[in-house]
């Protein structure tokens, strides 16, 4: 049982690589609906990829609310996705 969440762990960090590749400017919210996951579980996968160094959060526009960001694929994370 285990491994079978693992490996749905793994294919939806792949899945999130593709699609921060294809849209960085995409939301956790609309990443979670792509995917077909809770916005908590997407939530949960970004914070994985970015503690582990395959993407990077960058902010879009210098503004007081941090409304703004977008997911940037690292070396590391275009590697990964490979």
């Amino acid at each position: 049982m285990a491994s079978r969440r693992k490996e749905h762990q793994e294919d939806a960090k792949l899945r999130v690589l593709h699609i921060i590749n294809k849209n960085p400017a995409m939301s956790s919210r609309e990443i979670a609906q792509k995917i077909g996951i809770s916005n908590g579980s997407a939530h949960y996968l970004l914070r994985s990829l970015i503690n582990k160094g395959f993407i990077n959060l960058s902010s879009f526009k210098k503004n007081s609310k941090k409304v703004n960001y977008s997911y940037v694929l690292t070396p590391k994370g275009i590697r990964k996705k490979s």
